[in-house]
């Protein structure tokens, strides 16, 4: 590679670090993504048409497909032209000596090209969906994506990208940029779907990287034998003490209790890990084949939950503090619903958070909450949860299966809670016959409904809503077709009922509705100059996503999607990041998710 090749490399590379090195957020989130004079990607046009738009169908939630702080999360950028031609060559004879060799038949061995859990045909993206585009940017793109990622629907949708089986971009490993998806996974909570990800791989494919993520993934699913496979061949590449660790558990499960015993006192000798680790590690020793450990596990005095801890408490039958979870990430609250090994009633306590966070789906929580109405040992507030969902599909007449709902919606206090709620009787609220009598609850009911993408029933209650209010402006946006009036007078109505700081809903209003083409330009123009906004205004990264938009790469617009809902909540959203994000998925044939966005933007603004 010339110098002047070099140059441009790392400059592309030092660009997309600022893209992503976001300012504190503010009381309108972040006012870009990208820094001014970012290089947009210019990779050769692509001959594909644009998708066309699917009609009005509804987006599809049947996929069970963010950051531990943890120092694997930092990956260094895959280029192979960056390196020195011989330097290179000694690496990678370096390497060879480190790789286990796998004999698996050349008719079973599977291709890095195109790595993926579902096809285009079963409901995932096209296998071409990030065009010809650099690996090299799309893998710093997830790198930086951290999270957490305001909507519950931009969740799904991402997670669907991820483990769709996609073509692998040119000038990355395909054994890399799967680690890249299935780590982006784990951060976003969906660790059942990272590990169906990874495996996926053929061990001998596996990288350095791979290794560094696929321990991440078995420990967030506490599943301590999914390691023993990797282990040898990852304590040779990874300089990682706790994957020498997980000898001694490999060992131990194996039955070989002698070479766990020899390597767990070598671990505590070299201090591979410490304290509270140390002793789980133990634990799960003791755990294996004729262990004979018993390790009583003290939680006095740890300050925080890192992977290592979270799954080998979980795989031990161990449920830590919640205290130690208050600072690790909303994530682990999808991590721990998925655990198969706990009660109903424990994974229906992280049930709400993980629904909001687009993990757990309505059809999962009414299955969840009626294993725990048989459980008689269930707490008694999970219990009553779980009495009150009943009660919203089987009470005598509407009313009262309404009224089971309000109780429910009500009893939620935190945000997350709440939307968890709203999720929960999504199904319960779409078997409500419109009527006059229920219009004090409508905007609720919809925005429930529209939390399971049941749009067509939320657009039954069109008639029922008044202009202005919260239940008009959710039809306005999510219904399949244009149901509801959008003028200048309906929006003041909605403008002077608006409470959030700084009328940020109505922003996210006009933003959805301006990207979908459901208003008129004079509307639009006169809406943004009473908010004192401008929707459409142009940033290094709305250029972004809007050329992978043109070149009709659904997968790279779902991915700038992504990174353009990076904050804690709807209310740090810019209106402006809205608005290319819904006109840009709308543009390459994702206008169900686009409605979806839009609407639930405005429900929790």
């Amino acid at each position: 590679m010339t110098k002047k090749a070099t140059k441009t490399v790392l400059f592309a590379a030092s660009a997309l670090a600022l893209v992503f090195a976001l300012p504190a957020l503010g009381q309108q989130g972040p006012e870009s993504l990208l820094p001014e004079g970012f290089g947009d990607p210019t990779p050769p046009p692509s001959t594909r048409p644009t998708p066309n738009s699917p009609g009005q169908t509804t987006p599809s939630t049947s996929v069970r497909p963010t950051t531990p702080g943890d120092p694997l999360a930092t990956a260094a950028t895959d280029n192979p032209d960056a390196a020195d031609a011989e330097e290179e060559d000694e690496e990678e004879e370096e390497e060879e000596e480190l790789v286990i060799k796998y004999d698996v038949p050349p008719a079973a061995r599977r291709s890095l090209s195109a790595v993926g859990v579902i096809s285009d045909a079963s409901g995932g993206f096209p296998s071409e969906s990030f065009g010809a585009l650099d690996g090299a940017f799309l893998k710093q793109v997830v790198n930086r994506t951290t999270g957490p990622i305001a909507s519950r629907w931009g969740t799904i949708m991402g997670r669907r990208l991820l483990i769709s089986r996609t073509s692998t971009p040119k000038g990355v490993n395909g054994a890399d940029w799967t680690a890249e998806r299935a780590w982006l996974l784990l951060r976003m909570g969906d660790s059942v779907s990272a590990r169906h990800l990874i495996q996926e791989v053929d061990a001998g494919n596996y990288t350095k990287r791979m290794h560094e993520v696929a321990l991440q993934v078995y420990l967030a699913n506490a599943d301590l034998s999914g390691m023993c496979p990797l282990v040898e061949n990852a304590v040779r590449l990874v300089n990682d003490g706790r994957w020498k660790m997980a000898r001694a558990i490999c060992a131990s499960l194996a039955g070989e209790q002698g070479s766990a015993t020899a390597f767990i006192n070598q671990g505590r000798y070299q201090g591979w890990v410490r304290g509270v680790d140390y002793r789980l590690t133990e634990k799960a020793v003791g755990a294996g084949i004729n262990g004979r450990r018993s390790v009583k596990i003290e939680w006095e005095g740890v300050e925080g939950m890192n992977p290592w801890r979270f799954g080998l408490a979980s795989a031990t039958g161990l449920e830590p503090p919640d205290r130690l979870f208050a600072k690790s990430g909303r994530q682990m609250a999808g991590w721990r619903v998925q655990l198969p090994m706990f009660q109903a009633a424990i994974r229906a306590k992280y049930a709400p958070q993980a629904a909001a966070l687009g993990i757990y789906s309505n059809r999962e929580m009414v299955d969840l909450y009626g294993q725990v109405i048989d459980d008689t040992e269930a707490p008694d507030p999970v219990k009553s949860r779980a009495e009150g969902l009943r009660s919203a599909y089987t009470a005598s007449g509407d009313a009262a299966k309404v009224a089971a709902m309000a109780s429910l919606w009500t009893g939620a206090t935190a945000g997350a809670d709440y939307h968890g709620a709203l999720v929960m009787t999504a199904r319960a609220a779409a078997l409500i016959r419109p009527d006059e009598a229920h219009a004090g609850a409508a905007d609720q009911l919809i925005a429930s409904m529209l939390t399971a993408g049941l749009d067509r029933n939320a657009a039954a209650w069109s008639n029922i809503v008044d202009e202005g209010t919260l239940g008009w402006a959710l039809l306005a946006l999510g219904s399949p077709t244009n149901v509801v009036s959008v003028d200048s007078g309906a929006l003041g109505d909605f403008y002077s009922g608006d409470d959030s700081e700084k009328a940020h809903k109505s922003a996210l209003l006009l933003a959805g509705l301006a990207g979908l083409g459901r208003v008129d330009s004079g509307a639009q123009s006169d809406f943004g100059r009473d908010l004192e906004i401008n929707v459409t205004r142009q940033t290094p990264w709305s250029r972004a996503i809007t050329s992978a938009a043109e070149r009709g790469e659904q997968g790279t617009v779902a991915l700038m999607a992504l990174a353009g809902m990076q904050a804690p909540n709807w209310s740090l959203v810019p209106a402006n990041h809205l608005y290319y994000i819904v006109r840009s998925l709308k543009q390459v044939g994702l206008e169900a998710e686009a409605r979806m966005i839009a609407a639930e933007a405005v429900a929790f603004g």
